[in-house]
């Protein structure tokens, strides 16, 4: 009798019953096959001829049979398991679709072994085909909801400490299935370091009490992204009571984490514009007559000393403008006048007067791309937001290094904004990127560096509203920006802006001189409408001090009293939001049927007022946001009334 090491039993019935094997093989829906590995020949059995519905499979070669018998989706899955066979000796084992004469395909279960010659060379395999039954078909569904679901399931041995994974798991975990045998210790591994432990206890927990366990976690393998897991586990007891093993399945929740993130995101948004809509108001009204009655005593104060505390005390008002205006960008209730803007020309400009406060120790590079698209932005919001990044990495450099400003044009496609988790439209938009080779952002702090008043400077140092105003800056144009960052390796901020169309010329208007200005305001009568009385008492004052006529009103409805008695003004000049009946834009409505060509200019405490409340708004019409200065206010003045005559 044959040496059958593997199992005595089986080389006893082939030794006794040879035939009758054979038979036993034929009914058991069972098919064979051989592959002669030298002259790539395969031979089939009768049992497969039954299982495939073929009157015959002639002896071909194996590519031949593939291409025959298989679905096309799954020939290169087996070639892979023939790969994986030869060169380590893994075992061979398919799910595949087989053709059947009919036309239709079944599912079918392949095993394959090795048979070696006298000096251990490979010169046949033998298969053993078997058509799905029930359960196997239960574990196929199983693994279409897993991949439907992103599911995995796992299964641990607490007596072993064996590991066992679905093959959902493995490709969810971003591994070829049934590639490797994983153990405990491998899928600890995956863990971030600060959450092992708390994983364990909570397992350890589950297994003292018996009760259903869920946690959370980041799994990050070499050159892969980032990606969130929720584990729900379930305890096995024995006849005991007893913990045998724990199960459960693994969720990739990516998605749901970055949706839950701008859900948040968006909230702190709302939450942000809310408390800035509900105080800039009153707060700019303050700050408006502060700015006034400093600058009328500048004025008066010219030579006779004191200017050096009149200069501070504006700079320190402005700054506090300046403040609720940054609060305001981020929230994206900032009103910004976008222009078509050549970056590269902005980053120039930029360039040549901020290398003068930067240390020797810090170099300056630039990297423009020739032939760089136009883009629509707010220019005076850009150089702010180049300004802001310049100064971070600035100080992001104690002890020098290099700082590199970038453009270039990208084309974003869907794959790129689904992979991103980006809010912005596909298309082609102008990227501006600033690095520098400074310290880095840990990590822990990379997702929180664009939230209002977060810094990591020493107290004094920073106010933490700069990289909030640059984010709403950037996504209320309709852009993106992301950051990258290693720690002492330095940090990069890309800045995206949607590319114009086509690319044309701004069209310009000639201002019209100082002096032309000057000579014409003697002569111009300006209905003033504010409601506050001390920040109205300032604005007549500025605009009666250069030559205007000014009539004041404060409210609208009064407003309209007076103009339909008189319409003779040249100017309306009005706050928009204002007790009673008419607001500021409907105020300027009212006028218009009037007087159809009366130029307007608005003022407004909260910059976004103008486009909330009304329709009464026309191209040239001007916003001011308060607290506007001398200079800024009379400029306006000039320009409406130059617009008007043109």
């Amino acid at each position: 009798m044959g040496n059958y090491k593997h199992d005595p039993i089986f080389g006893k019935i082939v030794e006794l019953a040879r035939g009758e094997l054979i038979t036993a093989i034929d009914r058991s829906n069972i098919g064979l096959w051989l592959w002669d590995i030298d002259n790539d020949i395969i031979e089939t059995s009768q049992g497969m001829l039954r299982l495939t519905g073929f009157d015959t499979l002639p002896g071909m070669t194996r590519g031949e049979v593939l291409s025959w018998l298989l679905h096309p989706d799954d020939i290169e899955r087996t070639r892979d398991a023939t790969r994986r066979l030869f060169d380590s000796g893994e075992s061979y084992e398919t799910l595949c679709r087989m053709r059947h004469a009919s036309g239709r395909y079944s599912w079918a279960l392949t095993r394959g072994t090795l048979v070696h010659d006298g000096n251990g060379k490979p010169t046949h395999l033998i298969g053993v085909v078997r058509v799905l039954d029930d359960l196997e078909r239960v574990k196929k569904d199983l693994f279409r909801s897993e991949e439907i679901a992103r599911l995995g399931n796992w299964s641990v041995d607490t007596g072993t400490g064996e590991l066992e994974w679905s093959q959902g798991a493995f490709t969810q975990l971003g591994f070829e299935p049934f590639s490797f045998a994983p153990t405990l210790d491998f899928a600890r591994s995956l863990y971030p370091p600060e959450e092992r432990l708390k994983i364990e206890q909570i397992i350890e927990q589950a297994l003292e009490t018996k009760e259903p366990f869920e946690y959370q976690t980041r799994i990050q393998r070499d050159g892969q992204p980032e990606k969130h897991f929720r584990f729900r586990g379930a305890v096995e007891t024995g006849i005991t009571g007893e913990a045998v093993g724990y199960y459960g399945t693994l969720q990739d929740i990516s998605d749901e984490i970055e949706r839950d993130n701008q859900i948040r995101q968006a909230q702190k948004l709302e939450s942000i514009g809310k408390l800035t809509g509900g105080v800039a108001h009153d707060f700019n009204n303050l700050l408006a007559v502060i700015l006034g009655n400093l600058e009328l005593l500048q004025e008066e104060h010219r030579g006779v000393g004191g200017e050096d505390f009149i200069e501070s005390a504006i700079e320190a008002t402005l700054r506090g403008a300046g403040l609720t205006r940054n609060m305001l960008s981020f929230a994206r209730r900032a009103e910004l006048e976008p222009t078509q803007q050549d970056i590269n020309s902005v980053v120039r400009h930029t360039k040549n007067w901020i290398a003068r406060t930067l240390r020797e120790d810090i170099l300056i590079e630039t990297s423009l791309l020739a032939g760089l698209w136009s883009t629509e932005v707010d220019q005076n919001s850009l150089e702010s937001a180049l300004l802001n990044l310049i100064l971070n990495a600035r100080d992001a450099m104690p002890d020098g290094g290099s700082l590199t400003i970038e453009t270039a044009n990208m084309r974003i496609e869907e794959e790129y904004i689904q992979t991103r988790h980006e809010d912005i439209e596909p298309g082609r938009y102008v990227m501006l990127a600033v690095s520098d080779t400074g310290e880095g952002i840990h990590q822990d702090n990379l997702s929180s560096v664009f939230d209002p008043f977060f810094t990591t400077k020493q107290a004094g140092k920073g106010s933490g509203m700069g990289l909030s105003m640059v984010q709403g800056f950037v996504k209320q144009s309709g852009g993106s920006i992301q950051v990258y960052s290693e720690l002492g390796l330095g940090t990069t901020f890309k800045l995206y802006f949607k590319a114009c169309e086509t690319d044309g010329s701004r069209p310009k208007i000639e201002p019209e001189t100082e002096n032309d200005a000057a000579a014409n305001r003697g002569k111009t009568r300006i209905l003033l409408v504010e409601d506050e009385a001390e920040v109205l008492s300032i604005l007549q004052a500025i605009l009666r001090s250069v030559g205007f006529c000014v009539v004041t009103a404060t409210s609208g409805d009064e407003a309209l009293k007076i103009f339909k008695k008189d319409t003779e003004f040249d100017l309306l000049m009005t706050d928009i939001v204002m007790p009673g009946s008419l607001k500021g834009t409907a105020l300027a409505t009212e006028l218009r049927r009037l007087k159809k060509e009366l130029p307007v200019v608005f003022l407004s405490g909260y910059a976004n007022e103008a486009t909330v409340h009304g329709n009464g708004l026309r191209p040239r019409d001007i916003r001011l946001m308060k607290p506007v200065s001398r200079k800024d206010l009379l400029r306006s003045v000039d320009k409406a009334l130059n617009l008007r005559d043109k």
